[in-house]
Formats: structure tokens, sequence, C-alpha cells
């Protein structure tokens, strides 16, 4: 039985996501954690002041409401930006703050940590498989600016989840240590082609004590040098000596027949395919400098997505994309994908004290995946605060695919309920805007003049829009020019603001 399983208890559920976390400036409106958890869009043009000026607003109430976070960086100065932020507005946090950087020496193996971590769920591959699938995309977006989607991407994106499982399966029954360098020294030395019926043949001609004694030899000595120099056949024929579970015989089976009979039977061109696929996953990992030496092996205690919400820690992955380029988005997907995915493993009704958590990520176009608007439907039952900040809609199309892109990226926006918009000059972003906060009837009145030149006036209404697509352009932009005075306007369905009590607001933040 749950600590909520009471009606009282459910109650106090609900009266803490009623608590205010922050009220916006100038329109006194409560923002609720609530609202909160239904996601935040902020966007704004470079030079806007949304993360100066809106954003830090947010920050800010999230910080001091003791709250756990997971914060990505894009840009150099955003890590010493969050620590003086978090000295000015909520200094007991400190304690709080753990920086996973280049120079932090903390490591993070998903691989590990999704096999080992605590949970009914620990130890499932696909968990695994999942996050390298994610890195998969996030390596199609950045060489080729889209993920695909069609038929024929799905099907190699099928069979390399296949290879990359079936991998994970083999290190884990061989018991040795389940790693990307591993995984691409057995992936390397992997039977392609004709060579398992080579070896099966070999094995024969080396047993086989009535052919010609040479022969048997060279088969023999071909054999065991292939075995002494192949990663893939010193863990095959681990497994093949070992006796397993009845649970881990099906795995067994499902590794050898795949490995022995169905890869190598696909055909050059397929193997040669998806290897590379992998090849371009991993690649990254295998050179020198952060993935190899912080993302390939051992597993920091403090960097445990769960301790977000068991001991409100801040978490931030301080690896900017402007320094690190595809590394630091790799490691962000990363660390972003595996606090989702404990997110949604999260019971709060097991929970002593529940407290929402935050997920905050500035340049959002950077670090999108096509499992957001999944992970962003759910957001609320798992008591995440999302803050995705953003210049403009055609910055996320690249990342959503090839069919149906612009439909994805409202799909996804459109589940981020709470929507900030600052000066924008981008027409499809103003004009969505626009569409989105709807329309009012205006009062029209027409002078015209007879032929006796007798004036004569007529009066109708006419739709239009309340926020037409031009005047986001016209909102301040904060600093000095502007008294650091950020302007906005904030939309949000259900919520009526101001003491005029429309559907949106024009709001000021203030940057200093």
């Amino acid at each position: 039985m749950g600590l909520f399983s009471t009606k009282s208890d459910k109650q106090k559920k609900q009266d803490l996501l009623d608590t205010i976390l922050y009220k916006v400036p100038s329109a006194n409106t409560a923002i609720t954690w609530a609202d909160a958890c239904e996601g935040t869009l902020v966007t704004g043009s470079t030079g806007s002041g949304k993360s100066s000026g809106v954003g830090k607003c947010i920050a800010q109430a999230l910080l001091r409401s003791g709250a756990g976070m997971m914060i990505l960086c894009a840009k150099n100065d955003e890590r010493e930006n969050w620590v003086d932020l978090i000295q000015e507005a909520a200094p007991d946090r400190i304690k709080d703050l753990v920086i996973f950087n280049k120079k932090s020496g903390l490591r993070f193996n998903v691989l590990q940590y999704e096999l080992e971590r605590i949970g009914e769920g620990a130890g499932d591959v696909m968990n695994a498989v999942e996050a390298l699938m994610s890195l998969n995309e996030q390596n199609q977006n950045h060489q080729a600016g889209s993920s695909g989607g069609g038929n024929n991407e799905r099907f190699w994106d099928q069979s390399l989840r296949r290879l990359i499982s079936r991998s994970i399966n083999a290190l884990r029954l061989a018991g040795e240590p389940v790693s990307i360098l591993n995984m691409r020294k057995l992936i390397s030395d992997c039977f392609k082609d004709e060579e398992a019926d080579h070896f099966q043949k070999l094995q024969i001609d080396a047993d086989d004590e009535s052919i010609d004694p040479q022969t048997r030899r060279v088969a023999k000595k071909e054999l065991n040098e292939w075995i002494a120099s192949n990663y893939f056949l010193h863990v095959l024929l681990k497994i093949s000596d070992m006796s397993f579970s009845p649970d881990d015989e099906d795995d067994v089976e499902n590794c050898i027949r795949y490995f022995v009979r169905d890869f190598p039977k696909v055909g050059e061109k397929v193997s040669s395919i998806v290897i590379e696929s992998f090849m371009g996953i991993v690649e990254p990992f295998l050179n020198r400098g952060i993935l190899k030496s912080q993302f390939s092996h051992g597993l920091s205690p403090g960097l445990l997505p769960e301790n977000i919400y068991q001991k409100n820690s801040i978490i931030i992955v301080d690896f900017p994309i402007k320094e690190f380029g595809i590394a630091g988005i790799f490691a962000a997907t990363i660390m972003k994908t595996t606090f989702q995915a404990a997110m949604e493993r999260r019971n709060t009704a097991l929970e002593k004290a529940p407290k929402p958590v935050g997920l905050w990520i500035d340049e959002y176009q950077q670090f999108t995946t096509s499992k957001d608007a999944q992970f962003q439907a759910t957001a609320r039952s798992s008591w995440v605060a999302t803050t995705y900040i953003t210049q403009n809609l055609p910055g996320l199309y690249p990342v959503m695919g090839n069919r149906h892109a612009e439909a994805k990226t409202k799909s996804l926006l459109g589940n981020l309920n709470l929507k900030y918009f600052a000066s924008n000059d981008n027409y499809e972003t103003n004009h969505w805007a626009s569409q989105m906060i709807g329309q009012h009837k205006v009062d029209f009145e027409n002078l015209s003049y007879d032929k006796d030149m007798q004036i004569s006036k007529t009066k109708n209404q006419q739709l239009q829009h309340k926020i037409m697509p031009d005047f986001f352009t016209t909102l301040k932009t904060g600093r000095k020019v502007n008294n650091h005075i950020v302007e906005a306007i904030v939309f949000k369905a259900g919520k009526l603001w101001g003491k005029e009590k429309k559907n949106f607001a024009l709001v000021e933040f203030k940057q200093r």
C-alpha cells in the first residue's frame, strides 16, 4: 500500500502541486508546480532576453523551491552563470550542486548504469539499447541535419537495434564488462559472410582424426590463431562453455543464432552498413576526449539521476557544444535520456516527501530527440518541470526527420503548455503564436460620402488576431537601452491573466 493510499494523503499530494512556484511579473499571476510540470517553452531571437530575463526568473524560482534539477549547458559561460545564480538566489543550494565537466573527474557509463541500477527493470538490455539509439539519432542529426523517418531508415534502425542488443547480451552472458570498447571489439571481429561456415569447417577438420594429418595440423593452427586474435570468438566460446539458468537459456540461443546464422547471412552490403552505423555511434568514445575518459567506463554515485529527486541534487552537465562539438551533444544526450527514463520510472506515491524536479535546457534545438514528445506527454505525472528555451520553430525542424517535421515540432511544443514569447523576427514562430492566442471581434467604423457630399457612417465587426504577428518584433529586449527590461507575451490554455482576465498578457522581466 503506497504512502498516498488514503484520501487525505492524495489531497496532500495535490495540494503540493497546487503550491505557487512563482508569480509572473507585472501580471501578478501565479504559476503553480502543476503549471510548471505541464512544461514551459521560451522562444525569442538571439539577444531578445529570453534567457537573461524570462529564463532567469523561472530559474530563480526553481532554485529557491529546493527542487533538484538536471541542467544541460550549450554555451561556454552557462555553468558559471548558473553557479552565480545559485549563490545569488539560493546560496544554501551550493551543497546540492554537482558539476559534471572535464575537470570534475566524474564518470557515467550509461550501459553500466542501465544494467546495474536499482529497480524491477534493472538489467533490461533494451534500456541500454535505447540509450545508444538516442545517440544514433543525434549523430544523424549532426551529420545530415535530419533523423530521417521513412521505411528505409526504420529498416536500418531496426537492424542496428538488433546488433546492439545481441552484442550487449553476448557480453553480459559471457561475464565480460559491458562497455562501448568491448562492444566495438566484439562487432569488429564478429562473423561476416562465409566466415561462420569456414570456422565450423576448421573445427571439424581440427577434430577429425580420419583426414590427412597435415590438413588437420593446418586447420588446428589456423583455428587457434583465429581464436587467439579474435575477441568475438573469445566471447562466443566462453558462452558455449558456460552453464546458464533457465531464464538465460533463450538469450543464449538467440545470441548464438544471431551471430552464427542470421547476421553473417544478411549480405555484405547490409552488414557493412549496419556495422558502419554502429561505428558512427561509438567512434567518439574511442578517441581521446571526454567520451572515452568519462562516459565509456565507471559510474560515479553523485551522477545517478535518482539523486535529483531523492537528494535534491542540482546536476549541471557542462560540456558546451561550442567547445566539445558532437562529443558535447552526446554527453548531454546521455544524461538527458537517462534522466528522462529515471523520472518515468519514478513513483511519487512511494516517497515519504515527494517534490517536483526540474529539467532545464537552453538552446533546446541542440538537444532535441524524438523521445521528447513522448516524455513530455507524461512529465506531469512524473513531477518534472521542463523548461526548454529556443529561438524559433524552424530551428527544431531538422531534428524531427524528413517526414512531417513541422507537425512533429508543433505536437512537441503543444505539450509545453506554458509559453513565453520574447522578441522575435521569425515570421513562422510569430504567426504560430498569434494563431494560438486567437482572435477577437474588433469594431470598425466606415465613413462614406454620397453625391451631395453628405457623410454616412456604418459600423461592423471583424475578427482580428488579438496579437498581430509583427507585434512580437517590437518587444523590449533588455540591456541598458531598455532599462534592462525584457518584455514577453505569456500564454497558457486555461489560465487568465491580469485584471482584464485575458488568455494572454504582456509581461516584463528585469535582467538585474
